[in-house]
């Protein structure tokens, strides 16, 4: 079938007129001419064509000239209360993440032992090494008291040998104690893990 321009012409005027009519309903609704509804320092909702400053930080809702709610404008929360939603916010980034850590507890667990394993066999090295540097104090101590025994003066070298092996235990004591500090955090956090998960787990 074929149209004829005449036709054709007033099909076209009639589309373009109801387009710019859809658009000019779209501006009427969302553009400058907006209302606001809020609530006064009495309690009561006010629609105006503004919100005084003193009353934006209480929330406000945008609406068209129809009364359609185009946004909503949530109150300004207090010190106190942002602090509560970022910890909100921090729990459940950490959940998440644990979630996505661990398939069950029994994970949690399988991951303590191999962990604490570690440690424990950095710890066992660490004593076997305060055993080896005591064995040489002795040593030297032995020698220095058979030196003195025969009437002999104990060598400045010798007494600044046995300084530097109680030196060295020490450090290595320090270290040992850092280890089971770290250990008991390790655990620690294991457990709070595993507590949290059974907690969320079937959420």
């Amino acid at each position: 079938m074929t149209i004829a321009p005449a036709t054709t012409s007033i099909f076209l005027a009639a589309a373009l007129l109801a387009g710019s009519a859809a658009a000019s309903a779209r501006t009427a609704e969302s553009g400058g001419h907006a209302l606001y509804r809020y609530t006064d320092d009495k309690g009561v909702q006010v629609l105006d064509d503004k919100v005084p400053p003193r009353y934006v930080a209480g929330g406000y809702e945008v609406l068209s000239r129809s009364g359609r709610v185009l946004k909503v404008v949530p109150p300004q929360l207090s010190g106190a209360e942002l602090e509560a939603q970022q910890r909100r916010q921090a729990r459940a980034e950490a959940d998440r993440k644990l979630l996505k850590r661990y398939n069950s507890v029994a994970d949690i667990e399988s991951a303590r032992k191999r962990k604490l394993a570690i440690v424990e066999q950095d710890m066992a090295i660490m004593r076997s090494n305060i055993s080896s540097l005591q064995r040489q104090i002795k040593q030297e101590e032995a020698s220095a008291a058979r030196t003195q025994r025969n009437g002999g003066e104990v060598a400045p070298e010798l007494l600044a040998r046995i300084d530097n092996l109680r030196e060295e235990v020490g450090v290595v004591r320090e270290r040992l104690a850092r280890r089971k500090k770290e250990a008991q955090a390790l655990n620690d956090a294991f457990d709070r893990d595993a507590a949290r998960y059974a907690e969320i787990a079937n959420k």
